[in-house]
């Protein structure tokens, strides 16, 4: 691998963290928004109400479940990246 500078290194390591953590941001975001609402759509029992959306219900229910396996993939990833990737990419040695 060629040298790369500090510089170099900081900036792609940067980069890097930067996108997962967006990533896991947005995923956090939608998914408190609909927790919320289907906390107030529970507390108040709405469900209960014939004119109630159930699909809506379900469809934000499944986004939760999705972002929540996002949330956790992208933790994963951020954990290798801290423990493996970072030293293939900037060829500095692991620690022991």
């Amino acid at each position: 691998m060629p040298e790369q500078t500090p510089e170099a290194i900081v900036n792609m390591v940067s980069l890097h963290l930067r996108e997962l953590i967006h990533d896991i941001n947005n995923a956090l975001f939608v998914t408190k928004g609909f927790l919320e609402e289907l906390n107030e759509d529970t507390q108040n029992k709405r469900y209960m109400d014939p004119k109630f959306d159930h699909e809506n219900f379900q469809d934000m229910v499944s986004t939760i479940n999705r972002n929540i396996e996002k949330i956790d993939t992208n933790l994963i990833k951020l954990r290798k990246f801290a423990k493996e990737d970072i030293f293939d990419k900037t060829g500095l040695p692991k620690p022991s």
